[in-house]
């Protein structure tokens, strides 16, 4: 494959190397077919002949516009904590609900005035590990599922209603959680029953691994310290290109194109790789592209844990995927590394950590 991309922008580079003729065939037919307007337009026929599982999970693609009138709430909220001398907050989740909080707090160091820590686990130990280093007085405990009935979060949120009730009395024991899940869930129920400090009501259109730039993801990263103006106003930049017709521009259309030509002709192991600082990204796509795909017997296998070694003999199912920060100087020698493989491969370059606003949107 050439150094030189078959295509480029300022933040995006395409090497199609050998299956540049197919790729191209791909592009003219989707923007013949409107593909982005009609996918803004929750346009089933898109996917399926039915409408079932399809347009009740297509409210991600205007969160950029409307999250953003919900921001003030949010902030009001995070100000408040931080004011209370709250030191702590730990997120109980699970698959969607925790992926893209611990992508976002992991990316951003945790910086905030909060300590963010997402549990995810029902290991017994580990549970056990994490209440140890808490003090429960200063604590904000997040109860985070669309469901509202992930037997995963609602036994962690009865163990820490028990571990808060040996502490405290009953009227105050609410004051320490906040519930985020979808209108008239079990989980919202229980959070007026036990008087949680707030709940969010989540658009209940969004499927729980694309509800990173909705109250699922933006609670908590708001809480860690997250500039959330400045991470919508990326996501919304993303959004926009995302809409146009014109292939010249539209990156969106481009990547899910790349992919799922490549899918077709065998190349479906998505080797996934990143800056250091961003490592945690390539974990958050991996659940978002393995189980979008994974439908009617078709998918695209995501690999996010291998380490490049240009001595390896990769397979001809590969197409790999580098997601660096400008600044990341020695990801450059790497990438050519990559480049050399002959494997089809796609660069994206991040001007700085809000740039992931874009990149969630854009995967």
């Amino acid at each position: 494959m050439p150094d030189k991309p078959s295509f480029t922008t300022s933040q995006y580079k395409e090497y199609s190397g050998d299956f540049q003729n197919e790729f191209e065939k791909v592009l003219p037919i989707l923007e013949a077919l409107n593909f982005p307007e009609r996918i803004q337009n929750s346009d089933y026929t898109l996917w399926s002949k039915s409408p079932d599982e399809i347009v009740n999970r297509l409210g991600w693609l205007r969160l950029p516009e409307t999250i953003g009138n919900n921001t003030e709430r949010i902030l009001k909220f995070s100000e408040k904590i931080s004011a209370q001398n709250f030191k702590t907050v730990v997120l109980l989740g699970m698959g969607g609900s925790s992926l893209a909080p611990e992508m976002i707090v992991s990316s951003f160091n945790n910086n905030g005035p909060l300590n963010l820590n997402v549990l995810d686990s029902t290991d017994p130990d580990y549970i056990l590990s994490v209440r140890k280093n808490l003090d429960l007085t200063s604590t904000i405990i997040i109860v985070s599922s669309k469901s509202g009935s992930t037997v995963e979060t609602e036994s962690l949120m009865n163990y820490f209603l028990d571990e808060y009730s040996k502490e405290l009395n009953s009227e105050e024991i609410g004051k320490h959680f906040i519930a985020i899940t979808d209108p008239g869930s079990d989980l919202e129920s229980w959070s007026k029953k036990l008087n949680f400090r707030d709940i969010f009501l989540n658009d209940p259109n969004i499927g729980g691994r694309f509800s990173a730039l909705s109250y699922f993801g933006l609670v908590p990263a708001s809480l860690a310290g997250l500039d959330l103006n400045k991470f919508i106003r990326r996501s919304k930049e993303a959004s926009q290109l995302s809409q146009t017709n014109d292939i010249s521009l539209n990156t969106a259309l481009r990547l899910g194109a790349f992919m799922g030509s490549l899918s077709e002709k065998g190349l479906n192991k998505l080797t996934i790789f990143t800056s250091d600082k961003i490592s945690c990204f390539k974990f958050w796509v991996e659940q978002l592209v393995a189980e979008s795909t994974g439908k009617n017997g078709k998918g695209i296998l995501p690999v996010p844990e291998e380490s490049f070694n240009l001595n390896l003999d990769y397979g001809n199912d590969r197409v790999f995927i580098y997601i660096k920060l400008k600044e990341d100087v020695d990801a450059e020698k790497e990438i050519k590394s990559i480049l050399k493989t002959g494997h089809p491969s796609v660069v994206i370059e991040l001007d700085d950590l809000y740039d992931l606003g874009k990149q969630i949107f854009l995967w």
